[in-house]
């Protein structure tokens, strides 16, 4: 089948849209019921039981301790793993990591991160 330019040319806005539309919220989902987001776009369903005072708090405490040299170099080894379960490893570190720093910067954070991983004692 042979196009015309014409055809061409009019077909091109409409591969423009399309990723535009690939993007957009699915109609099963308001933006309300979107999970809060903060790691790289991953949906943070632990965080969605959080009050919105909540996620702020944590939020700011995150912000405290995102620079530690302890959390960096965590995050530098999960990036440098090379097999699945080093990475599994490193990632529980790190979480370990950032639980017991972000008890360090802000003590009264403890029942927030309670509500995020229940099953872990807050020390």
């Amino acid at each position: 089948m042979k196009t015309t330019p014409l055809a061409t040319l009019l077909m091109i806005p409409l591969f423009g849209v399309m990723p535009l539309m690939a993007q957009s919220t699915p109609s099963n989902q308001t933006p309300a019921s979107i999970p809060a987001s903060g790691h790289g776009g991953h949906a943070r369903k632990d965080l969605a039981n959080l009050t919105k005072a909540e996620r702020q708090q944590l939020k700011a405490t995150m912000k405290q301790i995102k620079n530690d040299p302890q959390l960096v170099a965590s995050r530098e080894s999960v990036k440098e793993a090379q097999t699945k379960e080093a990475r599994i490893a490193a990632r529980q570190e790190k979480q370990k990591i950032c639980h017991d720093l972000l008890l360090k910067a802000d003590p009264s954070i403890a029942p927030i991160l309670a509500k995020i991983h229940p099953g872990k004692p807050a020390k």
